[in-house]
C-alpha cells in the first residue's frame, strides 16, 4: 500500500497543475472587444480561410504579447509559384525571398534545400515582413495541410477597420464575423 501513496500523490499533483492558470491563459473576448482593442503595430495571430476577393475569412484572432522581434512574423499555406532563379516562392500572394542561409524541416517528407520547394506545397515560414510587401525567410517548414485549407499569419496589425470588422495584417485584410473566436493574453 505504501508504493500506491506516492503514485496517488504524484497523479494529483500533475492533475493540480494542469488547473492552475499560467501567465499564458487567454481571455475569450468578443469580436467588438477586439476590434476596439486593437491598433496598428500591435501583434495578432490570425487564422482563417481565404476567400475568392482575396480576403480572408477569419476564424480565430488572438492578440498576442511578449517582446517580438522583427523576425518573428509567421506565414502558412500553400506555394503558389517558385522562382529559382530568385529563390522566390509565392505564399498567400506575398513574394517570399529565401536566403542561402535559411533553414529547411519537415516530418512530412524529404525537404532540405530550396530545390525541394513545389507548387502546391503547404509551408510555414518564419522570418521578417519587410516595408515592400516581401517576407525574408530565415526558417521554412513543410507541414500537412488544412483539411480545412486554413492559412495562419502572426505579425504587427497593419490597419483596422471595426465599422468594417477587418483586421489588415501583411496585406492581407482579415474579415472578422460572430463566428471568429477570439482570445487575448492581455488581461
Amino acid at each position: 500500500m505504501k508504493s500506491r501513496i506516492p503514485a496517488v500523490l504524484i497523479a494529483l499533483t500533475v492533475l493540480f497543475l494542469a488547473t492552475v492558470p499560467t501567465a499564458e491563459a487567454q481571455r475569450r473576448m468578443t469580436v467588438d472587444e477586439v476590434l476596439g482593442a486593437l491598433n496598428p503595430g500591435q501583434w495578432l495571430e490570425l487564422e482563417g480561410v481565404p476567400q475568392r476577393d482575396k480576403s480572408v475569412l477569419c476564424a480565430e484572432v488572438k492578440m498576442l504579447t511578449g517582446d517580438f522581434h522583427d523576425d518573428d512574423w509567421t506565414l502558412s499555406g500553400n506555394v503558389q509559384r517558385v522562382n529559382a532563379e530568385k529563390r522566390q516562392v509565392v505564399v498567400l500572394g506575398l513574394t517570399v525571398q529565401i536566403p542561402e542561409d535559411a533553414e529547411f524541416e519537415s516530418d512530412v517528407a524529404k525537404f532540405r534545400s530550396f530545390d525541394d520547394l513545389k507548387v502546391g506545397m503547404f509551408l510555414e515560414v518564419e522570418g521578417t515582413y519587410l516595408k515592400d510587401g516581401t517576407f525574408l525567410a530565415k526558417e521554412l517548414e513543410q507541414e500537412e495541410a488544412d483539411v480545412d485549407s486554413a492559412i495562419e499569419v502572426q505579425g504587427r496589425v497593419e490597419s483596422v477597420d471595426p465599422s468594417k470588422r477587418t483586421i489588415t495584417l501583411m496585406g492581407l485584410t482579415f474579415k472578422l464575423t460572430e463566428r471568429t473566436q477570439a482570445k487575448s493574453a492581455i488581461k
